[in-house]
């Protein structure tokens, strides 16, 4: 019933992206740079890494062994990953 009523446009208006109602300038794709991707985790692992290791620095004393290893073994990552930018050069 309602395929009498309803008459198909075909709008090729509707079909394009919206890009904030400007018209690109370029159908041009730009790809992201894997080594800036990297930094970017990186960077990311980093801060969470040491939001979760700055209030063991104040509280050292109160840590269980089993606290202990856990830090350690970010500070092992901390290191390794920082290794690993170094030798791919994306911190340069």
């Amino acid at each position: 019933m309602g395929e009498k009523f309803y008459k198909k446009k075909d709008h090729t208006s509707k079909k394009q992206f919206y890009e904030c109602g400007f018209k690109s300038l370029s159908a041009n794709h730009i790809g992201i740079n894997i080594n800036f991707t990297l930094l970017a985790v990186f960077l990311i692992l980093y801060d969470v890494e040491f939001t979760m290791l700055y209030p063991a620095l104040f509280n050292f004393s109160y840590i269980t062994f089993s606290q202990y290893g856990f830090f350690v073994v970010f500070i092992l990552f901390i290191i390794i990953s920082l290794y690993y930018d170094y030798q791919v050069n994306a911190l340069s």
